[in-house]
């Protein structure tokens, strides 16, 4: 396993299926990250993550949330660099076979849409997550 990311949060509420949805503040987060200073992302709201069937957490309860940078790097290219490189490749395709931009934008807005579709597909319920209550 490599080096993973952690991040501290509070549970701020846990529903009737014992999923628990935790806060982890924005700066907190970003703090170990090598890109913060050119990244916007610190400018917002605190970042909420729910976890499914969290049985061991209450309401107020401190966890540590950690993922593999790996995963992590993973998720980035799954998420925004290979649905952009589908849109070119649709758009470029679409606008060399047919020579219509009513076509290539079609083409150009489906391509993400089927593989996001796919994706989630694909994905639904083998997410893994970890956290450890410290509290």
């Amino acid at each position: 396993m490599g080096q993973m990311l952690k991040h501290t949060g509070v549970v701020i509420h846990v529903d009737e299926q014992k999923n628990a949805t935790v806060e982890v503040m924005r700066e907190h987060a970003c703090t170990g990250c090598g890109e913060k200073s050119a990244c916007t992302m610190s400018d917002g709201n605190n970042v909420r993550i729910t976890f499914k069937n969290a049985r061991d957490l209450s309401k107020g309860d401190h966890v540590e949330i950690a993922i593999d940078t790996g995963n992590f790097m993973r998720s980035l290219l799954t998420v925004y660099a290979a649905p952009l490189a589908l849109m070119l490749i649709a758009g470029v395709t679409a606008d060399s076979v047919q020579n219509n931009q009513l076509i290539t934008a079609a083409a150009t807005l489906t391509a993400p849409a089927v593989y996001f579709l796919l994706l989630r597909l694909r994905n639904r319920g083998r997410a893994v997550q970890t956290y450890r209550k410290i509290n």
